[in-house]
């Protein structure tokens, strides 16, 4: 697999862990492209080798040009030496040493990143090292770094990026990876299906998509025989969805008249149930 420029690599991380999926920012940074990088280039995937935070600190511009085997070899020999050895290679090469980063950001690397992509299965410990070791421990996971290759068409690419946050996100981040492309696609409209099976559409927004959550997953859970007898907007006002069972009630919605979100009606126990569904980043 060719190496992915350190500015690629950070595009991909963005593409893997979506600012609306992850709550760790870091996970996708600066410098976790970095990582990446430095990790495909001394080739630390799955095991083979391996890298410690320092590393990544001490690539450079000038040696992050080197793509022969040959020369990214003997960077990663010398940077297992120390930052002296790496210093004297690139001097041998007549490079202005110029590290990407300073060394106090090599806490920021261990304990944030690598110990963000070990919960997401990016990363992996050789925890045959002892932690207070200084030795190279650190390797991407193989289907992680895969990943990172460039030649991957737009749609292998989508695949293989969905098929690993399935196996790897979590509950929590498939859940925000719903969300987001329910977003996406409230953009026109949102669908909502009724108890009976009918289809709804809403008026895009979040709001829209908590009053679907409420329809779909939460009224066959809390009811027994759940019905929805009206949906109020304020671009539709009303909406009578059961005109049949609100005569039965004795029921007369006039739409000019301030109305919850939703009407619902459990004709098992005879319960009404208002709902107000809102989204705000503020205090309700």
């Amino acid at each position: 697999m060719s190496i992915p420029s350190r500015e690629r690599c950070t595009q991909r991380l963005r593409q893997i862990f979506p600012e609306e999926v992850v709550d760790d920012r870091v996970v996708y940074g600066s410098l976790a492209g970095a990582a990446v990088f430095v990790c495909l280039y001394v080739g630390a995937v799955g095991g083979a080798k391996k890298v410690r935070p320092s590393m990544v600190l001490w690539m450079c511009n000038g040696a992050a040009r080197w793509r022969a085997g040959g020369r990214r070899d003997a960077w990663y020999d010398a940077a297992a030496s120390g930052h002296n050895a790496v210093r004297e290679l690139l001097g041998e090469q007549s490079i202005d040493h110029r590290p990407w980063y300073a060394e106090n950001s090599r806490e920021t690397l261990r304990d944030e990143v690598f110990r963000a992509w070990s919960r997401l299965g990016a990363i992996e410990r050789d925890e045959g090292i002892p932690t207070t070791s200084s030795k190279p421990a650190w390797s991407l996971t193989t289907d992680f770094a895969a990943l990172f290759d460039p030649e991957l068409g737009a749609k292998q690419l989508d695949n293989r990026i969905e098929a690993w946050q399935d196996a790897n996100l979590g509950r929590v981040g498939l859940t925000r990876r719903a969300i987001s492309r329910q977003r996406t696609r409230a953009g026109h409209s949102v669908s909502v299906r009724l108890p009976g099976g009918a289809q709804r559409s809403l008026r895009p927004g979040d709001s829209s998509l908590i009053l679907k959550g409420v329809i779909e997953e939460l009224a066959p859970r809390a009811m027994r025989e759940p019905a929805v007898l009206a949906i109020s907007e304020s671009a539709r006002k009303v909406d009578l969805l059961d005109q049949e069972l609100l005569g039965s009630l004795d029921i007369t919605i006039t739409a000019d008249r301030l109305l919850p979100d939703a009407l619902l009606f459990d004709a098992a126990s005879g319960t009404f149930w208002f709902v107000e569904a809102v989204a705000t980043d503020g205090e309700i």
